[in-house]
């Protein structure tokens, strides 16, 4: 098989790819590059106390957040924000309330987009894959 994944699947992959090397017979990744396991590519130091992957690892804190919101908004603000390249905020701000509801979505993300994820994600919820 191969094996092809994005950001947080990265490290899934590239592990099981160690661990059953008969069963892979490539890896393509997106986003990070191979680390040993046991290493950190970037120490949290690195980041932001408010970078929004720390955030979210709070317990209950990214729930909560989008809680506020039906998910189609949800959706819609995650597309934004993460088209762009650098978005500034406060520490005490939370990731959903950095959106302006006037912003339009990027050019590569439609409407009809945006309905079919919205769709997707009322049935699964947020804490599960699509």
């Amino acid at each position: 098989a191969f094996l092809v994944s994005k950001h947080f699947g990265v490290k899934t992959a590239y592990h099981y790819a160690l661990l059953h090397p008969e069963r892979v017979m490539g890896v393509i990744t997106l986003g990070l590059p191979f680390v040993l396991p046991g290493l950190e590519l970037f120490p949290r130091e690195f980041f932001p106390k408010c970078f929004y992957m720390l955030r979210w690892e709070e317990p209950e804190r990214a729930e909560a957040d989008f809680g506020r919101l039906d998910v189609k908004t949800v959706v819609r603000n995650i597309y934004i924000l993460f088209s762009e390249v650098n978005f500034r905020h406060e520490e005490d701000q939370e990731i959903m309330d950095l959106v302006d509801p006037s912003t339009p979505l990027p050019s590569w993300f439609t409407e009809e987009d945006l309905a079919n994820y919205a769709t997707l994600y009322e049935k699964s919820g947020f804490c599960t894959a699509l």
